[in-house]
């Protein structure tokens, strides 16, 4: 799987927004009820824009693309400008930290290791593997943040390394202020596979997903001069790895 500085870093890009593709089945009955089954997990997927940029330049990231072989190789892949937590953007309050998984309860997790933080105030964002048991593992806590009050909001992503190296991509589902350098229990999405445990390994500034370019989804972008524009191509995310 390529890295981040394989990949990613050699793309000029338009910001983005992560999006779910759902694989569910629906079905009802004559008096209105609505069945809804999750035929496999939820997937993120985006749609990528390359900036205008110089023939040459095209053509290098042309071949980048190209030489993924479709959806043969992997690569991680991030948000080009929400970089951190919504009140910690630029990371400023957990750089140095070492942040893991402090409790996963009844579908929640917490997180541990949150840096200290006196008087933090706020400065101004995954989790998608099918589950391996039938507990509703939604949910965290994390340890090794800011000891003090250093905050998640709803929205923010979290990148999770678990051992084997899978890599898990997870979106806080509510907002969580830290008591000391550990989170209490907080909801996330999609659910927690049952490879997370407490210990993994947690990115909050500039996690990244596992994904691949969908098939025929690469636009080559159209020239004008020596400028190309309309450069772009679609991604979804790759489980297992």
């Amino acid at each position: 799987m390529k890295s981040l500085a394989q990949f990613f870093d050699h793309l000029k890009l338009m910001p983005i927004r992560w999006d779910i593709q759902r694989n569910d089945e629906l079905s009802g009955t004559g008096e209105g009820v609505v069945y809804q089954a999750e035929l496999a997990p939820p997937l993120w997927k985006a749609e990528v824009t390359i900036q205008p940029v110089r023939l040459t330049e095209a053509q290098a990231i042309s071949a980048l693309v190209r030489g993924l072989g479709g959806a043969l190789e992997p690569f991680m892949f991030r948000d080009p400008y929400i970089c951190g937590p919504r009140l910690d953007p630029a990371g400023i309050w957990i750089v140095g930290s070492t942040v893991t998984i402090g409790s996963v309860s009844g579908g929640r997790i917490s997180l541990s290791g949150l840096p200290q933080i006196l008087d933090y105030q706020a400065t101004a964002n995954a989790l998608s593997e099918w589950p391996e048991d039938e507990a509703d593992r939604t949910a965290v806590s994390v340890s090794g943040v800011p000891a003090g009050n250093y905050q998640l909001s709803a929205g923010d992503k979290l990148q999770v390394s678990v051992s084997g190296g899978r890599t898990y991509f997870l979106e806080v589902s509510e907002d969580v202020t830290a008591s000391g350098s550990s989170t209490p229990l907080f909801s996330v999405f999609p659910r927690l596979p049952a490879s997370v445990v407490v210990g993994n390994a947690v990115t909050l500034y500039r996690p990244a997903c596992p994904c691949v370019v969908v098939p025929g989804s690469f636009q080559a972008g159209t020239v004008s001069g020596n400028i190309v524009s309309g450069m772009g191509f679609s991604i979804v995310q790759k489980r297992g790895v």
